[in-house]
């Protein structure tokens, strides 16, 4: 989606991805070049970079194939990070890299007054949020332009599984995003010069501020499940409210409520229901 929104602006793209991932519509378009690596291998990241003027980074190791092995985790999240920033200080100084962090970072806040700022200490709880800590530290430590985005959990209307357990207690303040809101703050993100070398929350906004129970409740509801079902956490995990009043100011990226997403989860279900 953030390939398309770029493309459409006319801004040639380069794609940096595992060989086997999934580029069906995407191959063969001008405007749009492939380059198929691994991030941990700093010679094909340096290739990749060369010539560009903005570094939107997205590769990740995420939960729960994070925490399962702490080594591969740090070397994908943190070693590849390394090795775009040795890469683009090398041979890319003018270019800004918009590296991708997370809420997780802060740990749990549930005890502490509402909303979660970006001066906020970080303090992580689980393997993924350490590795984001580490690598959004070699960001800002660096010689280049960056924006870091601590990004909420995203939502996506689709139809699928409910998660086990949900990533919070049924009392917890809970604030996600919409997938597509999220693409629309990193385009935004890519030539924001104001946006330079800031850290910014990207999470909903007021209409997503709710309570784990109330995500909880409406999934099942769209998917006609049992809410009896519903497995949380046996302890505070790192969800909250946010304050993001920088980002959407900057970004102007929270275009859909969670209404706009309620009503796209019920099309969904009901168009699967009328097959």
């Amino acid at each position: 989606m953030l390939v398309e929104k770029l493309v459409a602006d006319g801004q040639p793209v380069r794609i940096f991805d595992l060989p086997f991932m999934d580029f069906d519509g995407l191959e063969d378009r001008d405007g749009i070049d492939i380059v198929k690596g691994d991030i941990t291998d700093a010679a094909q990241v340096a290739d990749a970079l060369k010539g560009v003027n903005s570094v939107v980074h997205l590769a990740a190791l995420l939960p729960p194939n994070s925490e399962r092995d702490r080594d591969r985790t740090f070397g994908v999240n943190v070693g590849g990070t390394e090795n775009i920033i040795k890469a683009m200080e090398a041979g890319a100084q003018d270019a800004t890299l918009i590296f991708t962090s997370s809420i997780s970072t802060y740990g749990n806040t549930m005890d502490e007054k509402p909303p979660v700022r970006v001066d906020h200490p970080q303090s992580a709880i689980d393997i993924y949020a350490d590795s984001k800590i580490v690598g959004e530290r070699m960001v800002r430590e660096s010689s280049l332009n960056w924006i870091a985005m601590r990004i909420a959990g995203i939502m996506v209307p689709a139809f699928m599984e409910p998660p086990s357990p949900w990533p919070f207690v049924a009392e917890q303040r809970v604030e996600m995003v919409h997938r597509d809101d999220v693409v629309d703050a990193l385009f935004a993100s890519v030539g924001a010069p104001e946006a330079a070398n800031k850290v910014l929350n990207i999470a909903g906004g007021p209409t997503w501020q709710m309570h784990g129970e109330d995500y909880a409740r409406d999934f099942y509801g769209f998917m006609g499940a049992p809410f009896e079902d519903v497995d949380y956490r046996e302890s505070p995990g790192w969800v909250d409210w946010y304050d993001t009043e920088e980002s959407q100011c900057l970004l102007q990226y929270q275009n859909r409520s969670y209404q706009h997403y309620s009503d796209e989860m019920h099309a969904i279900v009901e168009a699967l229901m009328a097959e």
